[in-house]
């Protein structure tokens, strides 16, 4: 995302957490905008030390994003309990996503799927106007009850824009599931959801550039969403489209069948001279006496210094991790694809009775699609 790194800071409810660095920027934006705009303006805060504001500013900013983390936890968590798989989740430049990577497979599905990051939005809004009400009437100073204030609003606000009926959003998502369960063509429910996502996306676009030009750059943060809420839109109607050609096709009828491996004893530089140098593979899958040990990749070579290629085995820098590498060939490509884009190496090692069939990269993928493309 942007080129710029993550920072996985552990794990919630066993779900991997990481900050994008982009996130940085909008945490200074925020926290900035409360310590020197919000908080000061508050009744009762006149002649409170500066350093006041800004302590409530990190505070309230970090209990935002914290709401934020609960609304995408939210989803993820009813993801996996419909059995889907959650990779992360991560905070970035315009807030937070969780990785979810497989489809609900029911329109039913999708909607509780959906529904369930705002529904936690508008716990926590309710939760904490609660607590204002509280507060305000045990006469709590203004430093407690402007945070509430703030944090019920913002989360109610969050809560009604996502619900705003333009996919990639969450009640874009919702309008998705209901065109899906009307049609039964959830291509064709996600091409409408995305054309009302476009729609609001650039008609907010429209908006931020009008009020610019009007001499007022209060709306640019509001045209930058809106920008990538359409560009997000389009990707994601690509994204089923690819999805949609690939379904039903197995990893076993694109793999490259009894393909090329080297031996797990043989040295780094006998793997160069006779298998990586003048030859069209980069990696390689790892047998020992026969049996798959794992794949291994020019990547992996140069992690050893050059001048010791002669003393180490290719056993030793061969990934091993089988339960990421290889599938059965009645697999879906549909759930290799996140692993073939994520891997260095690019490939997954088909198997067959626990014997190597084959061997499926991104160029197979690219392949069937382009062919599907033709047709």
């Amino acid at each position: 995302m942007f080129g710029l790194p993550s920072f996985r800071l552990g794990k919630i409810f066993g779900i991997p957490f990481e900050i994008h660095s982009s996130w940085i920027i909008i945490f200074v934006l925020v926290t900035t905008t409360l310590s020197t705009g919000y908080f000061p303006a508050v009744k009762g805060a006149a002649g409170s030390p500066v350093w006041v504001f800004w302590v409530l500013g990190v505070v309230t900013s970090l209990c935002f994003f914290a709401s934020i983390v609960a609304h995408e936890l939210s989803h993820s968590l009813v993801t996996r309990a419909f059995g889907g798989r959650v990779d992360k989740i991560t905070l970035f430049l315009f807030g937070g996503v969780s990785g979810i990577n497989d489809e609900p497979g029911t329109p039913g599905r999708e909607f509780l799927m959906a529904a369930a990051g705002p529904a936690m939005s508008l716990l926590i809004a309710a939760l904490l106007f609660g607590a204002g009400l509280g507060a305000t009437a045990a006469g709590s100073p203004w430093w407690l009850l402007a945070p509430l204030g703030y944090l019920w609003s913002v989360n109610l606000l969050v809560a009604i824009f996502n619900l705003l009926p333009g996919f990639p959003l969450d009640g874009g998502r919702v309008l998705r599931s209901v065109l899906w369960a009307l049609t039964g063509d959830i291509l064709k429910a996600t091409k409408w959801a995305a054309l009302c996502g476009q729609f609001m996306g650039w008609s907010m676009v429209g908006i931020a550039v009008v009020t610019a030009l009007q001499g007022r750059s209060d709306f640019i943060w509001f045209g930058l969403i809106g920008w990538f809420i359409a560009w997000l839109a389009g990707a994601s109607y690509r994204q089923e489209q690819v999805r949609s050609k690939l379904e039903g096709v197995t990893v076993g009828q694109i793999m490259t069948p009894h393909p090329a491996y080297v031996s797990g004893d043989i040295t780094l530089e006998q793997l160069a001279q006779e298998h990586f140098l003048g030859a069209p593979h980069s990696r390689y899958p790892v047998l020992s006496q026969g049996q798959i040990i794992g794949i291994v990749s020019l990547p992996d070579a140069k992690k050893v210094e050059r001048t010791d290629w002669p003393y180490v085995q290719v056993a030793d820098v061969t990934d091993r991790d089988l339960s990421q590498i290889s599938v059965l060939a009645e697999t879906p490509v549909q759930e290799v694809l996140a692993r073939l884009a994520g891997q260095e190496t690019g490939a997954i090692l088909v198997v067959e009775d626990g014997h190597l069939a084959g061997i499926v990269t991104r160029a197979d993928v690219m392949r069937l699609l382009q062919d599907s493309l033709r047709q």
